[in-house]
């Protein structure tokens, strides 16, 4: 029990805690009172208040600090924790490169209690001068601390040792040999720019700066082509597989991947499409046809066990495949990205495609972005190439054409103030539109009827039964279930954080209980439905699901009659189903999710929903990011200068790799960090 009591007393958190809130009760000391402050929030950093119980564990290392350096401590640490939400993989804490970025968070934490903050700064500059916690914050990058103190920076221990291999892992790559000839490349690229695919009747031509993404795509060991929505990555993808082919790489030398499941079937589909559609084929597009090269997530390729949490595919086990190819790759965070490059054969090229104008990955490091060249002497110039022409189709049409422009005046910072439609009620869904945020529950009732319960077919396929067999649909019912599903993925609602009065939790949480009223024998305590949407929230390797799939639960039926409510998602052109039961743990709801779990989907109409007030996490990055993803409609629901503060807000992400990187490609220079592993 001493001991117990004495763990407790060095966390300043209350054992049993959670019962005494519970049950009303409780008594806390003045130290505790603020840490229980500080769980309110960091909501507005996007962190649960276990962040705070996790600081306060990391904290009672160093067990001799009294009150005030320990809070510092506390929030040094969580102010660490919102960093890799955020996508930084370091924070400045020290100097005056610090002083904004700092000041942001800490006044996000403590409010507009200006006094209280500046204590805190003066106590976390004190703390690190003194090296007053040395069992918590290294000073050297050998230490073996959880975080480490270097350059002014606060890193957390692993995210250097990531960045380090990554950069070294980078290094090696390009220093290796050309793997073609360059009149070979110059004749194959010429023989696909000669055949382009049709949209209709009109043949597609590549455009100069495609050319040359085509052509640095195959020549370099390391491509990395950026591009907005629209700029022809996926035809690009179509032509570089073309000429891979006609350079003797065989479709099974080639691995397509992504880092969602959704965004790798989209992968799959536009590839096939794209080759379906060359009208004077050679005998290589013809192989590649017959050939149907699959694409699959990123885990799945490099084998990743989730029971072990490793994965098969390493340096001392790297891929077969002589080239690899990843779309959406501002998705990829440091981690996977440091997996999916150790794993590299040493022949393999490595072509990545992405949009570094979007929020970074979930998880932390925005890796593909790093990687991309900042000046003309950068050492990856030569490797990256930018894509700037838009050619979707939708700016044809004035919704399309208003879409596209708020997304590029969005990305350039233009902070015009938009002014609120007069009510919900006026909203035509097309093109960008804006309510105010008294407007929420009109709006979700005009969201209900139109996007959820639809007309009355797709209100009776919502509640029909649907017959299954072997875990598969019957395939005469995959008609109407593919309407169905349909009708709810082309829209979304997409929140800022999860948490808090505009979050997406709560969101799902009005729109299900509307649902359970509208729906005949519902219970209230289910916690879903026949025909609500519903997400993977992790990936499932025994059943093929992923991280970011889209299903929708149904009433089921087997060949022996049983019934129970199961989740369908879609295969192909077929659905498979799984009981909810067996699931339940690995989805939620998805009328509404966060904007950065939107990433890699395109909605034909989204509502995006501020937050009531100005948080640090509302940047151009996410504004941006949630705009690009809708095809017909946005609607922008909130404060217009809360708008106008998260456009004018360039996202602040902080990382060592492109430093590492360029001391590295640089001979003459001094490697800066040299860790042993």
């Amino acid at each position: 029990m001493d001991a117990v009591t004495s763990k407790y007393a060095r966390l300043g958190l209350a054992g049993g805690w959670r019962g005494f809130e519970i049950a009303g009760g409780g008594k806390t000391t003045a130290f505790e009172g603020r840490l229980r402050e500080l769980e309110k929030t960091v909501i507005d950093l996007n962190l649960e208040r276990e962040a705070v119980h996790l600081a306060a564990e990391l904290a009672a290392l160093q067990p001799e600090l009294d009150d005030e350096a320990r809070l510092a401590l506390i929030v040094l640490i969580v102010i660490t924790l919102a960093a890799l939400t955020q996508g930084s993989t370091r924070f400045p804490v020290a100097g005056e490169a610090a002083q904004e970025p700092m000041s942001r968070m800490m006044t996000a934490l403590l409010g507009a209690n200006h006094a209280e903050r500046e204590r805190l700064r003066t106590a976390i500059d004190t703390l690190l001068k003194n090296d007053a916690a040395p069992a918590v914050i290294g000073r050297s990058d050998r230490d073996r601390r959880p975080l480490l103190f270097l350059d002014s920076f606060i890193y957390h221990e692993r995210s250097l040792r990531l960045e380090t291999r990554l950069a070294g892992d980078i290094a090696a790559l390009l220093q290796r040999p050309r793997p073609f000839d360059e009149a070979r490349i110059g004749a194959a690229v010429a023989d696909v720019a000669k055949r382009p695919a049709m949209a209709g009747k009109e043949p597609i031509a590549l455009s100069d700066e495609q050319l040359r993404a085509i052509r640095t795509a195959v020549t370099s060991r390391l491509a990395l082509i950026s591009g907005g929505p629209g700029t022809g990555k996926t035809s690009i993808v179509v032509a570089i597989l073309r000429v891979l082919k006609r350079l003797g790489v065989t479709p099974g030398e080639i691995s397509l991947a992504a880092p969602t499941g959704r965004a790798a079937f989209r992968m799959r589909e536009s590839v096939t499409a794209g080759l379906a559609h060359i009208a004077k084929t050679a005998p290589t597009d013809d192989e590649l046809r017959a050939a149907s090269i699959d694409a699959a997530t990123v885990h799945r390729m490099l084998g990743y066990s989730p029971e072990r949490g490793t994965f098969r595919h390493h340096c001392n086990n790297p891929l077969a495949a002589r080239v690899v190819i990843v779309d959406e790759g501002s998705m990829l965070d440091l981690a996977l990205m440091e997996h999916l490059v150790g794993a590299l054969g040493p022949d393999s090229q490595l072509i990545i495609l992405g949009d570094a104008d979007q929020l970074p990955s979930v998880a932390a490091g925005a890796a593909f972005r790093d990687l991309l060249p900042t000046g003309s002497g950068d050492p990856l110039s030569e490797a990256s190439v930018r894509l700037t022409r838009n050619y979707r189709t939708l700016t044809a049409t004035p919704a399309g054409a208003a879409i596209v422009e708020a997304a590029e005046r969005i990305n350039r910072g233009e902070s015009e103030r938009q002014s609120a439609s007069a009510s919900a009620g006026e909203i035509a869904f097309e093109g960008v539109e804006m309510l105010a945020a008294d407007e929420l529950e009109a709006l979700l009732d005009r969201w209900e009827h139109a996007h959820i319960i639809g007309d009355a077919a797709i209100a009776a396929l919502a509640n029909r039964e649907y017959k299954t067999a072997g875990g598969m649909l019957a395939q005469e019912e995959r008609a109407q279930l593919a309407r169905l599903f349909s009708h709810l993925t082309r829209s979304r609602i997409l929140c800022v954080t999860r948490v808090g009065s505009t979050g997406s939790e709560l969101i799902n949480a009005r729109l299900h209980r509307r649902t359970i009223r509208r729906t005949p024998a519902a219970s209230a305590r289910q916690p879903i439905v026949a025909g609500e949407p519903v997400m993977m929230l992790r990936n499932d390797y025994e059943r093929g699901l992923f991280n970011g799939d889209q299903g929708v639960a149904v009433n089921s039926r087997d060949a022996e009659g049983r019934r129970w409510l199961a989740v369908a998602f879609q295969r192909g052109e077929d659905f498979v189903a799984f009981r909810l039961d067996t699931i339940r743990d690995s989805i939620e709801l998805c009328y509404a999710t966060t904007v950065h779990k939107a990433q890699g989907s395109e909605f034909d109409t989204a509502a995006v929903i501020l937050p009531e007030r100005d948080l640090p996490l509302l940047t151009r990055e996410l504004l941006y990011t949630a705009v690009s993803r809708c095809r017909r409609s946005v609607i922008i629901l909130g404060d217009p200068q809360t708008l106008t503060a998260g456009i004018e807000r360039k996202a602040e992400r902080y990382s060592g790799l492109a430093a590492q990187l360029a001391a590295r490609l640089k001979p003459s220079a001094p490697r800066q960090l040299t860790l042993d592993f």
